[in-house]
């Protein structure tokens, strides 16, 4: 199960370099997958979506980076599937890193009834001052997710 595990995570991260060479830059992208009990979440943020003057999205990704540490800031799951967050981490690359500055943050949950989690709460939008965001969803395909409207359906 954990290499099955690994390797979607693996594949999230493919896909988002996929959307985000296709999609427009500073887009901000979910990434979600259930494999078995386990729910993988990942987010990447770019500079570009927090601020259009490198020097306060500087200080908006730090802050952005520490907010990150706790997943509900980011998400919202149903109750009723009992999940329990396993795994995470959040990283702030800087400019030189080869994509430029951004935050990507990943979580991996085990969830007691995984049937439970058909749609995930997005609280993103309370962190990041954008009308929408990106999601892909494995194995389903591509969502955009609005500040109206702040569900990930799974």
């Amino acid at each position: 199960m954990a290499r099955l595990t690994l390797s979607v995570f693996a594949l999230l991260l493919a896909c988002n370099t996929g959307w985000s060479q296709t999609g427009a830059p500073g887009r901000i992208t979910i990434n979600a997958a259930q494999v078995g009990q386990n729910l993988l979440l990942r987010v990447d943020i770019p500079a570009m979506a927090v601020s259009d003057a490198a020097s306060s999205a500087k200080l908006r990704l730090q802050t952005l980076s520490l907010a990150l540490r706790d997943s509900t800031r980011a998400f919202v799951l149903p109750e009723a599937a009992g999940c329990e967050q396993t795994g995470g981490d959040v990283i702030h690359h800087r400019a030189n890193s080869g994509f430029g500055p951004a935050v990507s943050a990943g979580w991996e949950f085990t969830c007691v009834y995984p049937d439970a989690v058909n749609s995930i709460g997005i609280s993103l939008f309370s962190l990041v001052p954008v009308e929408s965001m990106d999601a892909i969803v494995f194995p389903d395909g591509q969502q955009v997710i609005t500040k109206d409207h702040p569900v990930l359906d799974l």
